[in-house]
This record gives C-alpha cells, sequence and structure tokens, in this order.
C-alpha cells in the first residue's frame, strides 16, 4: 500500500488545513458554562459535510453529539470519539495571547481546545479530506462520535451509546487525546484508569470554637488527618482491605511494552521538582506504576481559617476530597463499599462520604491483532515505531465503547508532552496535527488490508 499521495498532500496543504482547524478554535465551547457549545456543534457538523462526511447533530439532556459516517455500507468500520467542549480558560492573565483567537509560535499552535481535544479529533476529519483526495473513495466505513460533556465527566455518553448501538456499530473504536511520549515518540495506548471521586466530611462541635478548646473538645480537622493517614502509606500503597483484590493480572506481554519505555528516573524527579519517585508494588519505576498501579489521591483538603495572619480556631469541621484512580478489574462502586467498611471498622463511622464520580476502567488486551495494525499504521505514518503504553493515568469514557459495542478501543495522540492542557497556554504542535491527519489516513488503509485478509482467509477455508 502507498500512502506517500495522502502525505505529499497534507504536506502541500498544511495551510489550508490549519486554517480549517482555526476556524473551529475561533468557536467558543465551554461545557461547564454552557459557552458557544451549541454553535461549536453545528460548526463542527458543517466542517465534517465539507470534507463529505455525512453529519447529524444529536440533542441530549444537555450539550449535543455530533455524528457523521462515510464509506461503503456493510464495510468493516471504524469509529472515532472526540470531543468538542472545552475548559474554561482562566486566569486570562496568564495566557500570551486570546485563548480563542490561535496563533502559531515556535511551531506550535496557542489556543484553548488545540490539544484538548479539537486539534486532535479534526485530524480525523481532516484525514478523510486527504485519503479522498490522494486515494479516491475509502475501502471502508468510518463513523464519527464527538461530544460536547467530556470536560464535565460525559453525564449523557453512555445513555447516547446505549441507546444507539446499532447507529455506532464498529470493528475498533479510535480516540486521540492525550499526549506523545516525552522524548517525541508516538503512542498507541490501550486504556485508561477508572476513577471513583468522593468527598469526606468529618465534623466536630456544632460551631467553630476557641482554640483554647483543643485541649478538651476534639478537633475534626485532627481526625481527618488521622482518617486519611488510614488510607495510604508513605510508599503509596493503600491500605484500604480489599482495594487490590480485583486487580487484573498482567499479561507478560503487558510488562514486556512498559519495560521497553526508556526512563530516566533522576531526570524525571529533577524535572517535577521532587527528590524521590513512590515505590508502590512496582518498586520506584514511574511508567509501571503510571500505567498498571491503582491508587489514593488526595485532590484538595478545607477546613478552618486560611486567610491572612491568625485566628486561633478549633474549626467545626474538615473536608477532604478524593479520587481513587483505579485499573481493570477494578469496580468503582465496589471501592467505594470497601473505603466505607474501612472506616467503620477504623473509627470513622460517623464521617460522611459523598460520591462525585464514577469512572470504570478499560484496557484492550495488548494481545489484540488490532493492536499491531494500529502500530504499523502510526509507524508508517510517523517513520519511527511507536511504544505501547498499556494504559495511562488519566480516566475517561473508553469503557463505554468497549462496554456496550464490545470492540477494541485504541487511543493513538498527536499531542506533546507539554501541552498545557487545561491550563493557559495550551498549545498543539504543528508537526502532531499534520502527522495526525497522515496517520488517520494510514488507519483507514492498513485497518482495511487486515479484514481483506481475513476475508481471504475464511473464504480459503
Amino acid at each position: 500500500m502507498d500512502l506517500e499521495p495522502v502525505y505529499a498532500y497534507v504536506d502541500a496543504h498544511a495551510d489550508a488545513l490549519l486554517a480549517d482547524l482555526f476556524r473551529l478554535l475561533r468557536q467558543r465551547s465551554i461545557s461547564t458554562q454552557d459557552d458557544g457549545v451549541k454553535e461549536c456543534a453545528e460548526l463542527l457538523a458543517t466542517q465534517m459535510r465539507e470534507v463529505g462526511i455525512d453529519a447529524t447533530v444529536y440533542p441530549t439532556a444537555r450539550h449535543p453529539v455530533v455524528y457523521g459516517e462515510i464509506g461503503p455500507a456493510g464495510a468493516p468500520t471504524i469509529l472515532v470519539y472526540g470531543h468538542y467542549d472545552v475548559q474554561p480558560p482562566e486566569p486570562l492573565e496568564l495566557w500570551q495571547c486570546d485563548p480563542f483567537e490561535p496563533v502559531i509560535r515556535d511551531g506550535k499552535i496557542y489556543a484553548r481546545g488545540s490539544s484538548d481535544n479539537k486539534g486532535q479529533l479534526f485530524a480525523h476529519v481532516k484525514g478523510i479530506q486527504a485519503y479522498r483526495a490522494a486515494l479516491g473513495e475509502l475501502p471502508l466505513k468510518v463513523k464519527f462520535i464527538f461530544e460536547g460533556e467530556e470536560e464535565i465527566s460525559s453525564p449523557n455518553l453512555e445513555p447516547f451509546v446505549a441507546a444507539h448501538r446499532n447507529l455506532l456499530r464498529c470493528d475498533v473504536c479510535i480516540f486521540s487525546d492525550s499526549h506523545v511520549q516525552e522524548n517525541g515518540r508516538p503512542l498507541v495506548v490501550l486504556g485508561l484508569k477508572g476513577m471513583l471521586y468522593v468527598e469526606i466530611t468529618v465534623r466536630g462541635a456544632d460551631r467553630d470554637l476557641h482554640s483554647m478548646r483543643a485541649a478538651a473538645v476534639p478537633s475534626p480537622v485532627w481526625r481527618l488527618v488521622h482518617l486519611l493517614a488510614a488510607l495510604k502509606g508513605e510508599d503509596g500503597l493503600v491500605r484500604i482491605p480489599g482495594f487490590y483484590d480485583d486487580v487484573r493480572p498482567l499479561l507478560p506481554e503487558e510488562i514486556a511494552a512498559v519495560e521497553a519505555v526508556p526512563c530516566d528516573k533522576a531526570a524525571l524527579a529533577a524535572d517535577l521538582g521532587v527528590t524521590s519517585l513512590l515505590v508502590n508494588r512496582h518498586g520506584d519505576d514511574y511508567y509501571k506504576n503510571m500505567i498498571f498501579e491503582p491508587t489514593c489521591n488526595i485532590s484538595g483538603l478545607t477546613a478552618g481559617y486560611q486567610g491572612p495572619g491568625s485566628k486561633t480556631v478549633l474549626p467545626a469541621q474538615a473536608t477532604a476530597k478524593l479520587d481513587l484512580r483505579l485499573v481493570p478489574d477494578q469496580k468503582p462502586e465496589r471501592v467505594l463499599e470497601l473505603l466505607k467498611e474501612h472506616l467503620a471498622r477504623s473509627g470513622y463511622a460517623d464521617a460522611e462520604v459523598k460520591p462525585l464520580g464514577f469512572l470504570e476502567p478499560s484496557r484492550t488486551p495488548i494481545t489484540h491483532p488490532l493492536v499491531a495494525v494500529a502500530r504499523r499504521a502510526v509507524a508508517d505514518a510517523y517513520g519511527v515505531e511507536p511504544y505501547v503504553y498499556p494504559g495511562i493515568g488519566g480516566a475517561g469514557p473508553n469503557y463505554i465503547f468497549e462496554k456496550h459495542l464490545g470492540v477494541p478501543c485504541l487511543t493513538i495522540p498527536f499531542a506533546a508532552a507539554d501541552q498545557n492542557n487545561h491550563a493557559p497556554n495550551e498549545s498543539m504542535i504543528v508537526a502532531g496535527y499534520l502527522n495526525g491527519i497522515k496517520t488517520s489516513a494510514a488507519l483507514i488503509e492498513h485497518v482495511a488490508a487486515f479484514f481483506s485478509r481475513q476475508a481471504n482467509s475464511s473464504s480459503k477455508e
């Protein structure tokens, strides 16, 4: 298969391909504020139609889903997922440009949504344009589902997918989010962690008291500190009984894939400004812990006076927010039960545990044949063999597609590691966007060839 005409098309039309992306980036789509989201959905659908994709905007209980498809009926099918909503741009004073007026500086596109996720999803839309312009009609069907609620935890995505299984039927689901390896090497990522997010509140007296009473009246702040110490040790190990019981055993191929990723622990620690890395169950191996280990993180603590100067007070309550990152086959609902049972046994039955979010973990087995196909497609487009990560530390909606459509989910990111997503000066590397377009076209060709070989093999049998 010769994809050089596609790659030449992308290189020759880079300015126009960037201009089309800038049009999308200029449209606000802040989901948590309902700022421009519907308008962005309509614009995205219009831009999809402009390259020949049959696109429809579906309303949900909050923000729309944009669905599209192109290619022959009855053919093997790729489903591309992405999200067009973005995080709020604040604090605005830290931006070096208007967050909704993209600029290119030092080979990077700076704008809110440039990497998370408009630039990455749009590479797949433009992959259709490049493929058709260079090679003609598609050899398989490509479907697209772009949601507007990922930045608010995708409350309507699973109901939509469950209700539209036939519409979304496919053979593989492709995500492009996150970033390539820190050294610039491309990646194929096979899964995400799940997450249980909880808020724990401990109460003491029925009002704040003068701190002189701390010698006689229990402090909810100290009780919360001891409670939190009972959840996780300094070694990184979670102390909730049963927490690790359901963790899926690792495949030898998964371990080997992570061991192939280079890691200078001293340089990494220095870059992060820490003196050491956590030990956990895999020693202080950064990538093994990031990819394979579940954990319990304190996201926030609130108690007492935190203004300028001093105030001697015994607070009436203290609150902690926790995110527990989970791996296959841990279930967030089961972990919540284990957490409550552990607190009750440890003398904290009175603590209020309020669940704020549930996301299930997912992981496509590294031995799935389409993993090798994706690796070849990425290597073809980038000119270098990608690393394969069995998973990454983040959480997301991959599990929805595995659960309801029964297909493998592969994440192929195009952004650079220093993308600053969710922060001021978010960026997308120009080369990453253009390589993403090439990769999307390469996936079409390589996946089609794979299923053609499968069909020929079956007919001979």
